[in-house]
């Protein structure tokens, strides 16, 4: 059962991670009428998969963790686990931004990666709302 539930958690988290690389390369084509590069999506591929394995991931789990400890009512943490993981999106892209020896958090790039990590929360917390509603279905709660 316990492994079963990691595996699913693993494939929420491959699942939101290409959610934000899609609404990265979807805001880049909408707002810059840009496309990205094979070495540009190298790039963003592992840097944001980077910040998303060391930082987010970790994060999300706690919020979710402590969201299901705390709230007892299904609909308000359904609404609260992909709002508290898309509200953390700052820390990762912050983490980016040292990595290459600073950089203005209002720039274009730290936009992009915003939207990235927003949309990796809403996705992930999404997944984890389903996840438990399965979960207590079965158990019959």
């Amino acid at each position: 059962m316990k492994v079963r539930r990691y595996l699913v958690l693993a494939f929420n988290s491959l699942l939101s991670y290409c959610a934000g690389l899609w609404a990265y390369q979807f805001v880049l084509w909408l707002v810059w009428e840009q496309t990205m590069s094979e070495g540009d999506l190298r790039a963003v591929q592992y840097w944001a998969g980077l910040a998303y394995v060391i930082i987010l991931v970790p994060i999300y789990l706690v919020i979710c963790s402590y969201i299901t400890s705390k709230i007892k009512t299904g609909l308000l943490r359904f609404i609260l686990y992909p709002l508290s993981c898309a509200f953390i999106f700052v820390l990762p892209t912050l983490f980016i931004l040292a990595a290459f020896g600073g950089g203005s958090p209002f720039s274009a790039e730290s936009f992009l990666f915003y939207v990235f990590f927003i949309a990796t929360g809403l996705v992930f917390g999404l997944g984890y709302a389903l996840i438990t509603f399965v979960e207590r279905v079965k158990a019959g709660r």
